[in-house]
């Protein structure tokens, strides 16, 4: 029998180890994008179910006195809301209750706050214009300043607000210094955060000018 020349055996090792090298990464890879696409569909799934029960939580149908499971979220959301069909343009997304007899209607808005867009949820009243309630889903503003835009609190002055008509000024809702607010369509802003409490002037006022543009042009379904 005839010798294996040690140059041979050395060159089979080396093929033999960049094989299994190949075949190590290929697994490797192949598991890390599963276990992202995995990862991604949750985070996904997440953000979707949280968007729901900010809507729903405006329609007022997450009570803080009723416990709801996250799994039981999207089956609620479609149960009990749809999408809103506007004869005009169709990039504005706005829900209502099914078989709803009132005209409370939730709507998303989005906007640049200070340091990062400002996006969330309107709640109104079309029957009568009158903000119901809003949200803010997302915000990079400064925590304990501009951030406190998510605080019950602040969320609460906009409660009832009237929008019906135009001031002077061309807005609809105005925010004012902190205490300041003397007229129905005012409301109190943010002491130390006068960039966050204009920007958000600015985002609701864009938001409901929207809605009525698209109410006025009347609901296809």
């Amino acid at each position: 029998m005839g010798k294996v020349e040690k140059g041979e055996t050395g060159m089979s090792d080396k093929i033999k180890t960049l094989l299994f090298t190949i075949v190590v990464t290929a697994v490797f890879t192949f598991l890390v994008s599963g276990i992202n696409a995995a990862l991604k569909e949750r985070i996904e799934l997440n953000r979707l179910v949280a968007r729901q029960k900010v809507i729903l939580s405006l329609f007022g149908l997450m009570p803080a006195e009723k416990i709801i499971a996250e799994s039981e979220v999207p089956a609620l959301f479609a149960g009990e809301t749809e999408l809103v069909k506007f004869a005009g343009q169709a990039d504005f997304t706005c829900y209502r209750r099914k078989n709803a007899t009132d005209e409370l209607f939730v709507f998303a808005f989005s906007g640049q706050g200070f340091w990062d867009n400002i996006v969330g949820f309107l709640a109104v009243d079309a029957q009568n214009m009158q903000v119901k309630g809003i949200e803010f889903t997302s915000h990079g503003e400064t925590p304990g300043l501009g951030g406190r835009i998510s605080e019950p609190e602040f969320k609460a002055r906009f409660k009832d607000k009237p929008f019906a008509n135009k001031r002077q000024d061309g807005l609809r809702l105005k925010l004012v210094a902190e205490g300041a607010a003397a007229r129905p369509d005012e409301i109190d802003g943010i002491t130390g955060a006068t960039g966050t409490s204009s920007a958000i002037e600015k985002i609701v006022n864009k938001a409901l000018a929207q809605f009525i543009t698209q109410k006025q042009g009347g609901i296809s379904n």
